[in-house]
């Protein structure tokens, strides 16, 4: 499995701060709120909850939806059946029962294909969630023992166990759901599954305080907080972010052009000969190229890059004249031209290791050079608005690509 560390790190850094800084002022958490503040906060969670389901709606996260869902029962269901003193039921196997919905349906949830909300899929979520519903309904009106015995039947008699009032039946499901996600977590260093990842700390964390309805009622806010957050930077990274090299789009670069001050130098820069080098190895091994040429991109000095479209690329550099400009453009040339791509045969043979796992022989790779052209441009008293300087930078790169291409023209 490769992971990719820096991703990872960009989606979950925001999440474990939320979680870190939720746990870190818990003593606060727990002490007397103002009145006013007292009297709203029952009512805050379904606010969020509403507002992560419209969201969910307009981006067809019909995980997340269903997610807001489960919340708001267990919500409501923590209300009306943990902190009412007045209803006649065994509250412990009704907060056992709560809890266990959180594994199940965030499994379901998560190991179910994205499909859609109001479509045959969707409402077979629904019907799922509502089958749930009526079963712990229909067991807290009509006990029956064998559950509630094997549901808190202990294990292991270590006192660690009996800082919650979970059982450890529940505890080893919530540990191996968490284990999944945080697989798939590593697997995709997704934004989403990272909301989901931290949502599901959240919601367990809740349900751990069940007997602290401020503090509980704090984490229930956190865990949808931490979907509604997902959800809105997946959509930005959806509308400003180049999926395949993840570097800033044509969107962004619009923006970024709009905060330019009157000193900037502008490049274009474009892969050579790339169309017959996919023609020759095809799409699968371009995309590489343009990943790893992102990658070089991504530490241009004094300059920011952005996806311009199939294998051309830009370059702002704010406060940045021609001469220094070109520096740096000269200094990615041969950059890239002194960093051959390795063209692997995927069905290269496999060599046992000492640990006993299989790597694959690396002594087939083909290296091959790539080389990179690139057209600068300034802004003068002859170019004054960004897009004249990048026309002139478009025709600059041409000139390069005429002059024999891997160089910067001006």
């Amino acid at each position: 499995m490769n992971i990719d560390f820096r991703k990872l790190f960009n989606v979950s850094i925001l999440p474990a701060i939320i979680l870190l800084s939720s746990y870190f002022f818990i003593p606060q958490l727990t002490k007397p709120l103002p009145e006013a503040l007292r009297s709203i906060l029952p009512y805050v969670p379904f606010v969020i909850f509403f507002i992560g389901m419209i969201l969910s709606w307009i981006f067809h996260h019909s995980r997340e939806f269903n997610l807001f869902l489960l919340f708001t029962i267990i919500y409501i269901a923590l209300d009306k059946y943990i902190w009412d003193s007045d209803l006649k039921v065994d509250r412990q196997l009704a907060y056992l029962l709560l809890v266990a919905l959180i594994p199940i349906n965030y499994l379901y949830n998560f190991l179910s294909r994205e499909r859609g909300i109001l479509n045959q899929y969707g409402i077979r979520r629904f019907v799922i969630l509502a089958a749930q519903l009526y079963c712990i309904a229909w067991l807290l009106e009509h006990p029956y023992p064998p559950l509630k015995e094997f549901i808190t039947f202990t294990y292991f008699k270590y006192s660690i166990f009996k800082i919650t009032a979970i059982t450890q039946p529940l505890i080893f499901a919530l540990l191996f759901t968490g284990l999944i996600l945080m697989f798939r977590l590593l697997q995709t260093s997704s934004i989403l599954v990272s909301g989901i990842f931290s949502s599901f700390i959240a919601i367990t964390t809740a349900m751990h305080f069940s007997q602290q309805p401020q503090l509980a009622t704090m984490f229930v806010l956190i865990a949808g907080s931490l979907i509604i957050i997902s959800i809105t930077i997946n959509a930005y990274s959806l509308a400003y972010l180049d999926e395949l090299t993840n570097l800033p789009s044509r969107r962004a670069l619009s923006q970024n052009i709009s905060t330019l001050g009157k000193s900037y130098s502008i490049a274009m820069v474009d892969v050579d000969h790339f169309k017959k080098f996919n023609d020759k190895y095809g799409h699968d091994i371009g995309d590489q190229v343009l990943k790893k040429l992102a990658s070089q991109l991504r530490q241009v000095r004094g300059g920011k890059a952005f996806r311009y479209g199939g294998e051309e690329f830009t370059l702002l550099f704010p406060n940045k004249n021609l001469h220094e400009a070109k520096m740096f453009c000269n200094e990615l040339c041969k950059s890239v031209a002194n960093s051959p791509f390795m063209l692997r045969n995927k069905k290269r043979p496999k060599s046992k290791q000492a640990d006993g796992t299989y790597k694959r022989i690396q002594k087939d790779a083909k290296p091959l050079k790539i080389t990179i052209s690139i057209g600068l441009a300034e802004r003068s008293q002859e170019l004054l608005t960004a897009e004249e300087v990048i026309k002139q930078a478009d025709k600059a790169l041409y000139k390069a690509k005429n002059n024999g291409r891997n160089q910067v023209a001006i």
